[in-house]
């Protein structure tokens, strides 16, 4: 197989590249200026929390590197959908409009003050663990394996990938956005970040993720209760 029919049998890779890319500088970040409860560096010398710019922008790096990954399907069905001159234009235009749909929450995340009190972080993995339950994320998880359609070239080309980034977005959203929020609210630890970002992907590209949604779920209470005792004894 040449290496141009490689590429052409895999539209997603520029986007894979991007995302790939981008986990370098999130784990510069990460294990360099950020802990668990943003108090303490490395040191343990205290520092203070990074301002709104320095989290919104770390919040759509982290979004990219983590989540990017998990839309492998959608990004092959918009690339082999859409005119092959144009399969990177509209695979792009998906991206932002799948951005688009994270910024928000980024945007109001960015604006709290930041570290947020232990009894808040732990309620918010312990609802985080509990979404895992919820007829609600079974929903959002079916809802991201559909697709819509795109159309061929032109104008009309852009605008549907763009809806239909802006539609799995908001899905991929409602079934994950509790773990990124919490994610964030942590201080996005570096080994949780990784386990994270793994589990999501599993979730969304491995077949009947329900049967292990009851573990997932433990895994959060388990983890909401190591922090609630790490406070209690710090």
């Amino acid at each position: 197989m040449t290496t141009r029919r490689w590429f052409a049998d895999h539209p997603e890779w520029l986007t894979l590249t991007i995302a790939a890319v981008l986990w370098v500088p999130l784990i510069v970040a990460l294990a360099g200026t950020f802990t668990l409860d943003h108090h303490h560096g490395p040191d343990g010398s205290p520092h203070p929390s990074a301002g709104f710019d320095t989290h919104l922008v770390l919040w759509v790096v982290m979004v990219a590197a983590m989540m990017l990954p998990t839309t492998v399907p959608h990004l092959r069905y918009v690339g082999f959908n859409t005119r092959g001159s144009r399969r990177q234009r509209s695979i792009l235009l998906f991206v932002l409009g799948y951005l688009a749909v994270w910024f928000g929450p980024g945007f109001v995340l960015a604006l709290l003050p930041m570290p947020v009190p232990a009894a808040v972080l732990v309620i918010v993995i312990l609802v985080a663990g509990g979404w895992e339950l919820t007829a609600a994320k079974r929903l959002a998880m079916r809802r991201c394996c559909r697709t819509w359609p795109v159309r061929y070239t032109g104008a009309a080309a852009d605008a549907s990938a763009v809806e239909y980034g802006l539609r799995h977005g908001g899905y991929c959203l409602l079934a994950s956005g509790p773990a990124m929020v919490a994610l964030m609210l942590a201080g996005h630890p570096g080994w949780a970040t990784v386990v994270l970002a793994v589990l999501m992907s599993a979730q969304k590209l491995l077949t009947q993720p329900h049967r292990w949604r009851t573990l997932v779920a433990l895994g959060w209470l388990a983890t909401g209760l190591a922090v609630a005792g790490a406070t209690a004894f710090d």
